[in-house]
This record gives structure tokens, sequence and C-alpha cells, in this order.
């Protein structure tokens, strides 16, 4: 069961569900890209815009934009390379790390410093652009967190999660899986690798180390997973 807005898209939705006799019982989700469509990378160019830029020290891009606007999303790749920045950057879905849309994910890789997705994701990218033949999770994250950087100086980290059960992070170090801590209650799960992100490099940004990091970004997605929608508690309680 669910709820939709008293509007075209739910008119719509409907009568392509009736026309096509489902019985629908499972989520369903229609992506409208809407406004996402009309970004160009001359919004970079805007004073105010790239003042943001130039100011941050930590970039980070969805993989979305590797469709939208794949120039924005090189700009920033090679501003963070060029300025010594860390540039991090979300497998964002299973299309994008497969073809013919991978291989612009795979041109971009070498610039991202930290690598964040989900476990199926991560799957199809080694499978289908580095030629990895293994299943195993090891071998995945082995494969993208070992592909050449332009930066060698900072090696990668590459961090996955398979929703509520673990996250699994590689670093030159290894590999090392974080057990979730489940709440009793799961509301959403909407936004809760985005929580997990914002999370980690947070506390990447006050130069913590990677399980310093790893722990509050599973503090975050603990929290957004009890809230409707990507949302978090008025005053955290973390602290870590």
């Amino acid at each position: 069961m669910g709820c939709v807005g008293d509007d075209f898209e739910k008119q719509n939705l409907m009568q392509l569900a009736e026309s096509a006799g489902l019985d629908v019982k499972v989520r369903t989700m229609v992506a409208s890209l809407g406004a996402s469509e009309a970004f160009t990378a001359d919004f970079l160019d805007e004073k105010e815009n790239w003042a943001v830029i130039e100011q941050a020290q930590i970039l980070c891009s969805e993989g979305f934009f590797l469709v939208s606007c794949r120039e924005a999303f090189m700009r920033v790749c090679e501003h963070a390379f060029k300025m010594g920045k860390i540039f991090s950057m979300t497998l964002s879905a299973k299309y994008i790390c497969d073809d013919p849309i991978g291989v612009r994910l795979l041109s971009a890789l070498p610039y991202a410093d930290v690598v964040f997705g989900y476990e199926d994701e991560a799957r199809v990218l080694a499978k289908t652009q580095l030629r990895v033949q293994s299943t195993s999770l090891h071998a995945v994250l082995e494969a993208i967190r070992d592909t050449p950087k332009w930066n060698r100086d900072r090696p990668r980290v590459v961090v996955v999660t398979k929703i509520p059960e673990r996250t699994t992070v590689a670093t030159v170090d290894g590999i090392k899986e974080y057990k979730w801590k489940k709440p009793s209650k799961i509301i959403d799960t909407h936004g809760c690798g985005d929580a997990l992100a914002g999370g980690f490099l947070a506390y990447l940004a006050l130069g913590k180390n990677v399980d310093q990091c790893a722990n509050a970004g599973l503090y975050c997605a603990y929290e957004n997973l009890q809230q409707l929608g990507c949302q978090f508690p008025a005053k955290p309680s973390y602290n870590g």
C-alpha cells in the first residue's frame, strides 16, 4: 500500500498499471528527471557557483551526473586533481555501472579517491567494466580499489553497503567489514546510502581515520533508517 499525489502523474501511473493488468503489491517508482536534465556545465561558470567548488576541500558527485551532464562531472574531477583535493563519487545505480554508461564511469574512476556504492552496483562495475570474473565481494572491491589513479599519493578507499546488513571498506591496508546496528523498526531506506556517505565524508573532513569515518557513516545510516525520507533527529547522539 502507498500514497501518490492527486495530479497528472497519478492518473498516468494508474492508467498504465491498469492497462498492463498489473496487480501492484510491491513498491513502484517512476523517475521524473525533470530539471535534472536541464543542468549544464554553464552553471559552473557562474561566479558564485564556482566559488563553492574552489572553497571546498572535499568534492563529491553522484554518478548520475555522468548521464545528465558529464562535462560538469569531469570539470569537477579535474579541478580536484589539479588542486590536490579529495574527490569522491557514488556509483548511484546499476545502470550507471553497466554498458553503455559504465564506460563513462570508468573514465572518471582514476580521479576518485573515495568511491561509495551498494554491493550490487559494485558487482556490475567490476564485471562489465573491470572484467572481473570472480563473484567474491573481496575480489570486486580489490578491483575497484586497485584501478589506476591519477593521484598516486592518495590510495583509493572503496565503501560498499548492503542494507541493512553490512558495509565493507577496502583500503590499501586491506578489507574490513562493519556490521550494521539494526533499529527495532525500519521506517524507510531512502537516502540511507547517501546518509552513510555524508557521515563518512564529514569525519574525513575532520581528519579522522577510516574506522572513525566508517562508524560515523554507519551512525548516520542507522538514524536515517528510523526516519521517513532522508532526515535526522534534531540532536545527534553520536560521540565517536
